[in-house]
């Protein structure tokens, strides 16, 4: 009797790979339409993402130019009305700024000096527009809208703070960006060629684009972007683009001068690249299959046997756990076993790099704001206090420039150690980056956060020894209490760093209580 032929292993497994092939694939097609709508997803939180950084590049310029006019407002020149010479001064101090121009008026909206023109030249008696009239009532700084300059006839937006005298604010002194400046900030994001990006005032005015600026400047934006930007701060829409182009918009509006950033992807962008990538995805799915059904039977089982073993050192890192990875005799099970044990140092090192500067050791502005953040939550509780200290060096900059990035960086270092010996384990000192660093005083009164402040005072300022030279500096410190000085975050900082700034107008070297 002919002996029937047995199935062998070979022969189960193609077939077993065969009756997989059609619900592998139906479940392909879900997983790569799930993929796509994924992508889609991805793309606009990455475009809120990008049209925010973008916003908080347009409040940095404006807070360089307030913290510059700011300064300039406490010049010599102006308390002795020496107009000419502070003229000189505004002119000097508008060279390394990304302003375009500096004007000086008061209260009636008088120009007394306009960078545009030379000293002594005819400038209106009225101005129409921007901050001058609102920071002369309020007293405080003011951000425009888009206006076209009396002088200029150009488009521009202006910022203005108040020249205090004598506890009035008779003048008030601004400067104006030009609507190009707003523009180059735009293509330095370095946007794809396709994408429209813009800038909006306000109330919704066209401020600067990437595509055919001169057509849209001082046009309102879309209804559809406009309707959104009535409702909400940041989010995404769709519609068509000034030119008439369909496109899917994402917007945000920059949190302090209430400017908004849209960016504009055209649909047939997104959807062609979104198809090309269903399409290869498609095809690299009937490959994968196709493929297993000869290399199936010869891998399968090592494969299997080397996953399983991969399994307990996977589910460790996800725990945090120490993980151990055994031998497989598998080159490339033994690589992703190498690559876990690694993924695990990295995962550790970017969590601490995540939260802490990495040349000082010490905390990094995102952490200090969570900590802080936290702080206030305890102390609204327990009705307790806190103190913030903004602290900027004086002198760093010279010592860097005439010794080198290598000495300025152990300066650094040597101020951060100085830090830590100086406050308590429960408080928290950070770098903000370059020379500034702030601290945080949990539970601390006003007069101790004072004491505390000048006992760092006097820290910092005492000489430092790096290789072989002795290097002094001084510091000046901010103070800011809580709830004296404000109840969020933001105000105390915010406080803190004017405060800071006073010092250094004060002549540095000292610390100064922020106002309650």
């Amino acid at each position: 009797m002919q002996q029937h032929r047995r199935p062998s292993i070979r022969s189960r497994l193609a077939l077993l790979v065969a009756a997989c092939i059609v619900p592998a694939l139906l479940m392909a097609v879900t997983l790569i339409s799930y993929n796509y709508h994924q992508a889609r997803k991805q793309l606009e939180q990455n475009a809120v993402m990008t049209a925010r950084a973008m916003a908080s590049v347009l409040d940095k310029e404006f807070a360089i130019a307030e913290a510059t006019l700011t300064t300039l407002a406490t010049s010599v020149n102006l308390e002795r009305d020496d107009f000419a010479a502070f003229d000189e001064q505004a002119r000097e101090v508008l060279r390394g700024q990304r302003v375009n121009n500096i004007v000086l008026g008061d209260i009636n909206g008088r120009q007394y000096i306009n960078t545009l023109r030379p000293f002594g030249e005819a400038l209106p008696q009225e101005n129409p527009n921007p901050p001058l009239k609102r920071v002369s009532e309020s007293g405080r700084p003011a951000i425009s809208d888009l206006f076209m300059g009396p002088v200029s006839k150009r488009f521009a937006a202006a910022i203005g703070v108040p020249v205090r005298r004598a506890g009035a604010a008779p003048y008030c002194l601004s400067a104006s960006i030009f609507t190009e400046n707003f523009g180059k900030l735009l293509t330095l994001q370095g946007l794809p060629p396709d994408w429209i990006a813009v800038t909006l005032d306000k109330t919704g005015v066209i401020v600067a684009r990437t595509h055919e600026m001169q057509r849209f400047v001082g046009q309102k934006a879309v209804p559809e972007l406009l309707g959104q930007l009535a409702k909400m701060d940041e989010g995404v829409f769709e519609g068509l683009s000034k030119d008439g182009i369909p496109v899917f918009g994402a917007f945000s509006r920059a949190s302090n001068s209430g400017w908004a950033v849209a960016i504009g992807i055209p649909q047939n962008h997104m959807s062609t690249k979104l198809r090309q990538t269903f399409l290869w995805l498609v095809l690299a799915t009937l490959l994968i299959l196709i493929g297993s059904l000869s290399c199936a039977w010869m891998i399968g089982g090592t494969i299997a046997r080397s996953v399983r073993g991969l399994v307990a050192p996977a589910l460790a890192l996800g725990a945090g756990k120490a993980i151990e990875t055994p031998t497989f005799n598998l080159r490339e099970a033994d690589e992703v076993g190498a690559a876990l044990t690694q993924a695990q140092a990295m995962l550790r090192q970017a969590q601490y790099q995540a939260n802490h500067d990495v040349l000082t050791g010490l905390a990094n502005r995102a952490l200090l704001i969570e900590i802080l953040d936290q702080q206030l939550v305890l102390c609204e509780r327990n009705h307790s206090h806190l103190a913030v200290l903004y602290i900027d060096l004086d002198g760093f900059k010279q010592v860097n420039d005439e010794n080198g990035h290598a000495v300025g960086d152990k300066l650094l270092q040597g101020v951060a150690e100085r830090f830590t010996a100086a406050i308590r384990k429960s408080d928290v000192a950070a770098r903000f980056g370059g020379d500034e660093f702030a601290v945080v005083l949990v539970d601390t009164s006003a007069e101790a956060a004072a004491a505390v402040a000048a006992k760092l005072l006097e820290s910092l300022s005492a000489p430092y020894r790096i290789d072989q030279l002795t290097l002094e500096i001084s510091a000046s410190i901010g103070v800011a209490h809580y709830p004296r000085s404000g109840a969020s975050s933001k105000i105390l900082l915010h406080r803190a760093d004017d405060a800071m700034y006073q010092a250094k107008a004060m002549g540095k070297r000292r610390v100064v209580m922020a106002a309650s």
